[in-house]
């Protein structure tokens, strides 16, 4: 299985320098976030030079972009927010193609007016899941007219935080746009992060998801009552699990390593991986 990073992770002042650092750690795969190199996530505008120079780099180092981020708050109560996300997703859509990357990964958002990774309350209402249907029906839309798939996941701050959620939403949208990506550390909420319940969760989120799984997430979580995630090998994932759902699910894709807290730590948590997965 092909191994990729989370751009963010890997630290850089220039594109060139961002995809020669992800080459010499030994990966092959980016998840490609705009924040590595400006100021903003998902930017207004996409000078025609910077596209270049990222794809330029990315064909020179042998790195394929196998997503690129585009996460807004689709659950915000604001509409002109979310108008705004959206106006901002369409411009990342039409640039994919210059990426050679057809998948743009995507949260649901949450109610919380500060942060889309807080929880809210408010975010169990049907309130909260009509504004993120719509938003996502809108970028749904975008996702057709580009020929772009549209990744989400789960997250215990979100609307959409448990697997059973993202069925739902999957087979309430009725379009082949919307994929899964299955990131075994989001599955678990306060009070749920314990070894024991580790196999159940992540089968049960294989069982209900596994047909709409378009990329691997190689991030940890550390034991306990709270939600505090780390890199691979550092929290109780149990890595040969996950590879064993994915085999079973025919999975043919990579693993995107996410969650390492400090750039020293990539080496173990390749190798870490490469470790499971061999055994």
């Amino acid at each position: 299985m092909k191994k990729g990073i989370f751009s963010p992770e890997v630290s850089a002042d220039t594109v060139e320098t961002l995809f020669k650092k992800t080459k010499e750690y030994g990966f092959e795969l980016m998840q490609f976030d705009f924040l590595s190199i400006c100021e903003e996530e998902m930017p207004a505008e996409y000078p025609p030079e910077l596209i270049s120079s990222i794809a330029d780099n990315a064909r020179k180092y042998q790195i394929e972009i196998t997503a690129v981020n585009g996460t807004f708050n689709m659950a915000h109560p604001d509409p002109a927010i979310r108008n705004d996300g959206l106006a901002r997703l369409e411009k990342l859509a039409a640039i994919c193609k210059d990426l050679s990357c057809n998948l743009i990964t995507l949260c649901t958002g949450s109610r919380n007016l500060e942060s889309m990774w807080v929880a809210h309350p408010d975010n169990q209402t049907e309130t909260a899941w009509s504004d993120m249907a719509s938003t996502m029906g809108e970028a749904i839309r975008i996702a057709d007219n580009y020929n772009v798939y549209l990744g989400l996941e789960t997250e215990a701050s979100n609307v959409v935080d448990t697997p059973a959620k993202m069925k739902r939403l999957i087979e309430e949208m009725g379009s082949p746009r919307l994929k899964v990506i299955m990131d075994c550390a989001n599955l678990f909420h306060n009070g749920e992060a314990y070894r024991k319940n580790v196999k159940d969760t992540i089968g049960k989120a294989f069982d209900l998801l596994g047909e709409y799984v378009v990329l691997a997430h190689g991030k940890d979580i550390e034991e306990g009552e709270g939600l505090r995630f780390t890199g691979a090998g550092h929290g109780i994932v149990d890595f040969p699990f996950f590879f064993q759902e994915l085999n079973r699910i025919g999975y043919n894709g990579g693993i995107i390593l996410h969650g390492i807290k400090k750039e020293e730590d990539i080496p173990f948590s390749i190798s870490y991986i490469n470790e499971k997965e061999s055994g």
